[in-house]
């Protein structure tokens, strides 16, 4: 991509409206440090100072979707649900403050809000205690759900499902119908989806797991006895099992796209006319994070730059830019434009094309 069109396309994601549809939570983060062991047990003694600095609560899940939506100049609409109580009344406060449109978020009475909290010393993560009810939503309230999800999607320039399985989606709140009902609009329907919901994004625009997520979607899903194997390495420079993955869900969710998250090896892209990418990495050397959050600014830039006009392979590269930005933090950060234009131009062409077109 060159400096041109990624400045064109970093300034078009400013205004652009997403419907996001997930699992909203919020993390909790807890800084200390450790200078012993407990006598009571072989665990660190965390250290916590008694400064508010030592604690910090952010969105989480679908909600730190949301706030790298926002911070990257998005309109966001978010549905979800919370529960009845403070957490709850925080979280959504927290996104109607940074300027998202919190009308949509629904309270589920029957369970808490999704709670995370992190006990960090210095920059090593020592423990994390969820909080949470994966129990399916009642059928009353999924309907509710299926019902804003429509609503929302007449004023959307995109929609972005950031799934957790939490028992938020499923079929009643979100049935194919619905996505077909956005590709008509010719609104892009983008996901990031966990294994276990994975059917549910048939014939999205966009589909992107990590490689974890594909890789035992692709196990579940795919047709008996078939391996990595049946993919020759030499046909490409991506491992044999993503290649295959990557394949085989866009060949069996009819997806317009799946982009393949890798970590420290970048985003591989795999299209409907056959052509494979891999873009590689662009964290620098010796920077130090704990990897919170990069899919999530991956999956975020992605349907962004979609709905600014973005193709495939570009999506990618600010997807991979964003991911790279956060990779550079400990905890979660909403990475700003500049910042991602710094990084694509640090690193510029940072892609290779792994396969042409399929003939015929």
């Amino acid at each position: 991509m060159t400096p041109d069109r990624a400045q064109e396309l970093l300034r078009a994601l400013a205004g652009r409206r997403v419907l996001l549809i997930g699992d909203l939570m919020m993390d909790e983060w807890v800084f200390g440090s450790v200078a012993r062991i407990s006598p009571e047990a072989p665990i660190p003694v965390v250290k916590m100072p008694l400064t508010p600095e030592a604690r910090a609560e952010k969105p989480g899940g679908a909600g730190n979707v949301g706030a790298i939506l926002l911070g990257l100049g998005a309109a966001v609409r978010p549905v979800g649900v919370v529960g009845d109580d403070e957490r709850g009344r925080r979280l959504a406060d927290d996104l109607a403050v940074r300027g998202a449109d919190v009308s949509a978020i629904v309270t589920d009475t029957s369970r808490p809000t999704t709670h995370k909290m992190r006990i960090l010393a210095g920059r090593q993560q020592l423990l994390r205690i969820d909080t949470e009810s994966a129990d399916a939503i009642s059928p009353s309230l999924a309907a509710r759900l299926r019902d804003l999800i429509r609503a929302g999607l007449g004023e959307a320039d995109v929609a972005l499902v950031a799934d957790y399985a939490k028992g938020v989606l499923s079929e009643a709140a979100l049935p194919c119908e619905v996505i077909a009902e956005a590709r008509a609009a010719r609104i892009p329907f983008c996901a990031d989806p966990k294994p276990a919901n994975i059917r549910l994004f048939r014939g999205a625009s966009l589909v992107s797991p990590n490689e974890a997520e594909a890789l035992e979607a692709a196990a579940a899903n795919g047709p008996a006895g078939e391996g990595p194997e049946a993919v020759p390495s030499s046909t490409s420079a991506l491992p044999p099992a993503v290649l295959r993955a990557g394949r085989l869900l866009r060949e069996q969710l009819d997806a317009d796209a799946v982009f393949i998250t890798r970590g420290e090896h970048g985003i591989a892209v795999f299209c409907a006319d056959g052509r494979t990418h891999s873009v590689h990495t662009v964290s620098e050397e010796g920077a130090v994070g704990d990897g919170t959050g990069c899919g999530d600014a991956a999956s975020a830039a992605a349907a962004l730059a979609l709905a600014a006009g973005a193709d495939w392979l570009e999506a990618a590269e600010l997807a991979n830019a964003a991911g790279g930005v956060v990779a550079r933090f400990v905890g979660v950060h909403n990475p700003r434009p500049a910042e991602i234009l710094r990084i694509l131009l640090d690193h510029g062409d940072n892609h290779d094309p792994t396969e042409s077109p399929v003939e015929g």
